[in-house]
């Protein structure tokens, strides 16, 4: 009988110990399907490299969140383009008509670029369409045209030549035509966070080339090196706050070693000289996205000075000759080391 009873203890040991390791195993189980895990998507769209960054621990939620994401992106990218024969603003831009109804996106976001316009003194201009294509930075073949097709494009072309209304409609003369090039990017990655938030997913951040969207926990984001295109030139950390930058080395060309690039002067109809790159950190990317576009037509001392006009919103500039400036207040973002 002894011998059964010291059977049983063991026995009764062994299955204690078997039910305290399943125990063990199962709290493990759900603590690792409760971890917070990093998904990544990219697709190309707004003519670059998208990317949506997600931290959850829901991989259906987060499916669905991208989707639901790249998706609005794409909307914004069709409803803004002006690309496609159809589109709302290639009609907006070959309409006969003086006054025009607007589409009341479209129409909110021309405020917008009307108060920054303001802001920059001319600096920042979405009306340069005629512009723009003189230079063929539509094509992938961008080349110097002659100064007689930047006259006649300038003509067609400027903020003055276009009047917004209360009623949702503009008028502009004939021939101006509209491109939003400069700042449809920042307004795509302000609208995918939103979506992302709509979805309650527990941080994320959206690059779209350079304007980057954060909410969350903090976020390391590098700015990229105007020069040397695989490297950083600075990183910075952003929670529920954007950066957008822009730079000479995006979209240009190069004759007889001189650089031509894409952001264009509205005065002077030439790609506007003196600098690198501006970053520029906002909580709106739709607002930094133009600022930064602004800032590089203004130059060093007359953009710090727009920058510094400004409440919640900092700077980072590099010239011509790879001296970096700061706003006053840049550095509270900057990485600690």
């Amino acid at each position: 009988m002894k011998k059964f009873f010291d059977s049983l203890k063991s026995s009764l040991k062994w299955i204690s110990l078997i039910t305290v390791l399943f125990i063990i195993g199962f709290f493990i189980a759900q603590n690792n399907s409760n971890e917070i895990k990093t998904f990544k998507r990219t697709q190309i769209l707004l003519g670059t490299i998208v990317e949506i960054q997600i931290q959850d621990n829901d991989e259906k939620k987060v499916e669905e969140a991208f989707a639901k994401a790249f998706g609005e992106i794409k909307r914004i990218d069709n409803l803004f383009t002006t690309y496609n024969e159809g589109s709302p603003v290639w009609r907006l831009n070959n309409s006969v008509n003086e006054t025009i109804t607007v589409d009341k996106e479209i129409y909110n976001l021309l405020v917008l670029c009307d108060s920054v316009t303001k802001l920059s003194e001319g600096a920042f201009d979405v009306s340069l369409d005629n512009l723009t294509r003189a230079w063929g930075f539509y094509s992938d073949n961008p080349s110097l045209p002659s100064e007689s097709e930047i006259e006649n494009a300038l003509k067609s072309s400027g903020w003055d030549k276009l009047k917004l209304n209360d009623n949702q409609t503009i008028t502009k003369q004939k021939n101006v035509a509209l491109n939003f090039g400069a700042v449809a990017k920042g307004y795509a990655v302000d609208r995918a966070i939103e979506i992302l938030k709509s979805h309650n997913v527990h941080s994320a951040s959206v690059n779209a080339g350079g304007d980057v969207k954060v909410f969350g926990k903090q976020w390391k984001i590098g700015i990229q090196h105007p020069r040397e295109k695989k490297e950083i030139l600075d990183i910075v950390t952003l929670e529920n706050n954007s950066i957008a930058t822009s730079g000479d080395y995006e979209r240009y060309f190069e004759v007889d070693g001189k650089r031509y690039h894409h952001i264009l002067n509205p005065k002077t109809g030439y790609p506007s000289t003196g600098l690198q790159s501006v970053s520029i950190i906002n909580k709106s990317n739709t607002f930094a996205d133009a600022l930064a576009t602004a800032v590089f037509v203004l130059g060093v001392e007359k953009g710090l000075n727009l920058i510094e006009s400004l409440d919640d919103t900092e700077a980072m500039i590099v010239d011509e000759n790879g001296k970096i400036y700061f706003s006053s207040n840049f550095s509270k973002y900057k990485l600690k080391n």
